[in-house]
């Protein structure tokens, strides 16, 4: 029994590999060294997606907190300069930190899915 199973993980690392030489699926790409194009595609997505969860949960709590909609143009002349500071920090970093975040998590759950 467990040499059919040992064929079978054989027979599947054969054909990742395969795969992998066909594509150039693990190739880096060049700007990020040591991630693959896969990879890198995977964790783009991931970063889109959790640019926007997270742009939509600053929007409502700033909403619950402010009692009113976040400045749609933070450089026009009907938004005050401090609220236009506020929202314009707040967003950077929570938008940063949920890219960071979600590119982190796809990578490393795509490398433990490819290990």
């Amino acid at each position: 029994m467990s040499s059919t199973i040992e064929t079978m993980h054989e027979r599947y690392d054969d054909l990742r590999n395969k795969v992998d030489e066909y594509t150039g699926r693990d190739e880096p790409d060049g700007r990020n060294p040591g991630i693959g194009r896969t990879e890198s595609t995977i964790a783009l997505a991931a970063a889109i997606a959790g640019t926007f969860v997270a742009r939509h949960l600053l929007e409502a709590a700033w909403k619950s907190t402010l009692d009113r909609d976040p400045p749609k143009n933070p450089a026009s002349r009907e938004v005050a300069w401090r609220e236009a500071l506020l929202w314009g920090a707040a967003s950077g970093a929570v938008v940063g930190i949920a890219r960071i975040a979600s590119r982190r998590a796809t990578s490393g759950a795509y490398r433990n899915w490819r290990s």
